[in-house]
């Protein structure tokens, strides 16, 4: 089957955690006397799928009270959120298991996915074998000239 832009497009499970926090990036919010930029680095950039399931998961993680709950957001390799020094401590174990929950969801989305590209392929391959079937029965001659 000639690659479609579906199948090229399927991403790789991967397994993400945040392995430090960067003191060089992070910084005082601009105009905030407490407020601070904090990086916490992870282990590799995630893909585009793996940001969107997290940021519903990261949101997902305080349904009581979303408008007090800090945004955190994936900026290539780090994930970034707006807190004072303080908060760092209470926060790092729920991003972890947002993270944690995120890798899972991320390993369901790609298995759907690929379980999904198959089910094309086979479907491709079942069109092909009945063209092939049609053209097989066809008969084809060069017409006698009078």
């Amino acid at each position: 089957m000639p690659e479609t832009k579906q199948s090229s497009s399927i991403e790789s499970a991967v397994d993400i955690w945040i392995v430090n926090l960067d003191t060089d990036k992070t910084r005082k919010t601009d105009g905030s006397d407490t407020g601070y930029q904090v990086y916490f680095e992870l282990s590799e950039a995630p893909p585009r799928a793996w940001r969107n399931i997290f940021e519903r998961e990261w949101k997902g993680s305080n349904p009581r009270q979303p408008q007090v709950w800090q945004e955190a957001v994936i900026d290539r390799g780090f994930l970034v959120m707006h807190c004072t020094l303080q908060e760092i401590t209470t926060y790092l174990p729920v991003l972890k298991k947002a993270v944690i929950a995120t890798n899972r969801a991320h390993e369901q989305y790609v298995q759907e996915q690929a379980t999904e590209q198959e089910r094309i392929e086979e479907v491709w391959k079942q069109e092909r074998i009945a063209v092939d079937v049609v053209a097989g029965s066809l008969h084809f001659e060069r017409p006698l000239l009078n």
